[in-house]
């Protein structure tokens, strides 16, 4: 019989150690690992690729094919009860019997269950904990003008200061000029400061230290994390997929820029000789337009690389070329953000200009493929939005009859499924016990756990008969699209496409949400 096994480590714990998924993957096949899943994620997230494609391998697998399941310790697995009792149900269902190398692991009796259940609400509690933790310090840095804990490139961060990197970086062969990784970032500032431009920015650099900037189509990464009986544990067989934590910033990657990454460059307070707190619109994520930082200015004015007077000179420049609007807010939503990519490159066409058309009384945005202006695609030709909306509708309209098809299928709960049912038994369980706070504690948090299981079952169904039923109402009757507001084309499009690929002013092919 097989022994499967599955490891994780934090994406924290990967940077600072290169090898520690890998060392806790050898112990797993000292044991006697057949079959080992990984992941390199946070505790808290449930999007794991390894242990979501376990849990399936398991659900799959023949009964008796696999006799055991190791993992060092339960909070390796998931600080989740939902997934937690996804993955035991599995097991159990299979016969398969979990086991943690440094720590007792019990399910087969009311003790040994409750003893999980403490652990799990006690490694939630801990995550909420650490949070707290974090912001404090962070509250605490910016009233003593320390700096964060990360420093941009041009800097490191000594004891409580920002001091500049006079580490060597990079040499041009043809005139033989050395740059330290601070003149580096001066020679940045110069770049832009003459030229005047983000994105013509990012190519003079490109072309200075001859960096090959052509974008290729992003393959889809669709390797499992695992590695089987017969693969060697090394650090060249790990999946580098997104949030593997493998690859790093530069020194461990090259020179290449983005436009994004460049623009987030050249208005960091940071080099001017203060620091930036307050940046992101929680608990959206998403960036603070740069006049809305809250900057702390004279912390390390001895190490800034560019003047005060040129820092807001470059944000005045920025804030007056039409083409970097994401200095200030939007005024008019975009009904397709984040759906329509280049067909050459795969990268996001974004909207370069506007036009109000007096006649029609609307205002025509264009969009191109962002790689563009970089020099990374020769995707040049442009989509205007009244083109690219009729385009995409005329899609769409061609996919009415199938998403009523869907619609027309009704979506019924039977029954709960089997994560809520094993988690109200583990409440049941724990009822019958003596009262103490940190059974209380488990208690509340297995409810919570039932009521947002409940609640996304629900949502999910019924969500998706609504949005379904406006979005045929919307693409078969086209005076109805027209009298949509903005957001709500937005809303209908997010809900039903996923890609909207377009090559020069044409719309190739639109790929939709839940269809197959």
């Amino acid at each position: 019989m097989d022994i499967w096994a599955y490891a994780r480590v934090s994406t924290d714990e990967q940077n600072e150690d290169e090898g520690a998924l890998i060392k806790q993957m050898r112990r797993l096949r000292s044991a006697g690992a057949t079959q080992i899943y990984y992941d390199v994620e946070s505790r808290t997230s449930d999007k794991r690729k390894g242990l979501l494609q376990l849990i399936s391998d398991i659900n799959a697998s023949a009964p008796g094919k696999v006799s055991k399941l190791l993992f060092i310790r339960i909070d390796r697995l998931t600080s989740s009860s939902i997934i937690f009792y996804r993955l035991i149900d599995a097991l159990n269902n299979k016969g398969i019997q979990p086991i943690a190398l440094d720590e007792p692991f019990d399910m087969s009796s009311i003790g040994g269950e409750l003893t999980i259940d403490v652990r799990l609400a006690a490694s939630k509690y801990e995550v909420k904990m650490l949070g707290m933790r974090v912001k404090k310090e962070r509250d605490t840095r910016k009233a003593n003008k320390k700096p964060h804990w990360n420093a941009p490139l041009g800097y490191v961060v000594d004891g409580d200061r920002y001091k500049r990197d006079d580490r060597p970086c990079v040499c041009l062969i043809e005139n033989k000029v050395e740059f330290t990784r601070s003149q580096l970032m001066r020679f940045v500032f110069d770049t832009f400061l003459h030229v005047g431009s983000v994105s013509q920015t990012t190519r003079r650099l490109h072309d200075v230290f001859g960096i090959q900037a052509n974008a290729l189509p992003k393959p889809s990464n669709e390797d499992i994390n695992l590695l089987g009986e017969e693969d060697e544990i090394i650090l060249e067989n790990i999946n580098k997929s997104r949030g593997n934590g493998l690859n790093l910033r530069y020194p461990h990657t090259g020179l290449k820029w983005s436009v994004s990454g460049l623009r987030s460059i050249l208005v960091n307070p940071v080099y001017a000789g203060g620091t930036l707190y307050n940046t992101v619109v929680r608990p959206k994520g998403h960036r603070k337009p740069f006049d809305e930082w809250e900057v702390t200015w004279g912390t390390h004015e001895d190490e800034a690389i560019i003047t005060h007077e040129e820092h807001e000179r470059i944000k005045s420049m920025i804030r007056s070329n039409r083409k970097n609007r994401w200095a200030t807010e939007q005024k008019y939503t975009n009904p397709f953000a984040n759906l329509v990519k280049c067909a050459h490159c795969g990268a996001a066409y974004s909207r370069q200009c506007k036009k109000l058309v007096k006649k029609k009384n609307f205002v025509r945005h264009h969009y191109q493929c962002s790689f563009y202006r970089t020099g990374a695609c020769h995707n040049k030709r442009m989509i205007s939005s009244d083109e690219l909306e009729k385009q995409v509708i005329s899609h769409l309209v061609r996919e009415a009859e199938r998403l009523a098809t869907l619609v027309e299928q009704e979506v019924k709960i039977t029954e709960e499924p089997p994560e809520i049912k094993t988690l109200r038994a583990s409440l049941k369980t724990i009822d019958a016990l003596p009262s103490n706070p940190a059974i209380e504690k488990a208690k509340v948090d297995i409810r919570m756990q039932i009521a947002s299981a409940i609640a996304t079952t629900d949502n999910n169904s019924k969500q998706y008969l609504i949005a379904k039923e406006r979005i045929i109402s919307a693409f078969t009757n086209s005076r109805y699209w027209q009298g949509l507001k903005s957001e709500d084309k937005q809303a209908l499009l997010q809900g039903c496409i996923k890609k909207i690929v377009v090559d020069a002013n044409t719309v190739t092919a639109v790929e939709l949400l839940h269809l197959h």
